[in-house]
């Protein structure tokens, strides 16, 4: 959710994928079994500030017990605008978030860095998603999770946990993979210039995704720091969300099963009750 409203980007903002090693390349079919991988174009959308909140609203007013409201927010930067500034929308997003009824806010920043040289993501400029963490945790009184994407190494996943884990009450990963999509003759996938790269999730990107969350959680056991862990990637049955609890996460979140199996959480709650029966 931002302070400004963002159109999407034009139909299609989803191909199902094969996530392969040099990129993403459209399948020929949709998968049969559910285990599907896609390609996301959407751009950065968002919904103008007013409809946002009234449906976070209605979403709290709807909420059953034991449920949780989890609202992310994203800064938007401005063409003339520097780091405080990016901050500041930051944790003016995250007021309204809370203000409307979350129960804990999210700072998405597995986001493109405006500010860097170099292509990279706002987590991987550990200075400024500091900054942009205590920011948002000293203006609401809400739990604050941090979302973080891909790490590059294991070095880089501990480096940033120690060093963000002061600001924030938790981690959210995996977001997604962003890589070049392509179709079978090797073009670009979505139709218009920014748009030879998209985010890639579903069942393809759990190998990976759940490795660094096992990481992530191998530090915290070894008393680097006490933070949330919440486990996201590739969650595309079961047995994957009950392997992440056993480990030691703390919540799994669900994206694109969704999308394929609306009921997911409940044949999970189902088969959990099972087993312990």
């Amino acid at each position: 959710m931002r302070s400004v409203s963002r159109p999407a980007w034009p139909l299609p903002n989803f191909r199902y994928v094969q996530n392969r090693e040099q990129a993403a390349v459209v399948a020929r079919r949709a998968p049969v079994n559910g285990h599907c991988t896609l390609a996301v174009s959407l751009g950065e959308p968002s919904m103008e500030p007013d409809v946002w909140r009234r449906d976070v609203r209605r979403a709290k007013d709807r909420l059953g017990p034991g449920q949780v409201l989890v609202v992310s927010v994203a800064g938007t930067p401005q063409p003339d605008g520097d780091a405080e500034a990016l901050v500041e929308d930051y944790a003016r997003c995250a007021a309204w978030a809370v203000e409307s009824g979350a129960d804990v806010v999210e700072a998405h920043l597995a986001l493109p860095d405006p500010f860097a040289g170099q292509p990279q993501l706002i987590f991987e400029n550990i200075p400024l998603a500091a900054q942009i963490l205590y920011g948002v945790r000293t203006t609401v009184g809400a739990p604050v999770l941090a979302k973080l994407g891909v790490f590059r190494s294991p070095r880089a996943l501990h480096e940033t946990a120690t060093k963000l884990a002061s600001w924030t009450n938790g981690f959210t990963l995996i977001h997604a993979f962003h890589r070049p999509v392509v179709d079978d003759k090797g073009e670009p996938a979505f139709e218009g210039p920014g748009r030879e790269r998209a985010d890639v999730v579903g069942a393809d990107t759990f190998a990976i995704a759940s490795r660094q969350v096992t990481e992530m959680l191998v530090w915290r056991k070894a008393g680097a720091w006490d933070r949330a862990i919440l486990a996201a990637g590739g969650v595309s049955s079961v047995e994957r969300a009950a392997f992440l609890l056993h480990e030691g996460a703390d919540a799994v979140l669900v994206a694109t099963t969704a999308l394929v199996d609306p009921l997911f959480a409940a044949r999970f709650r189902q088969a959990l009750a099972a087993a312990v029966a």
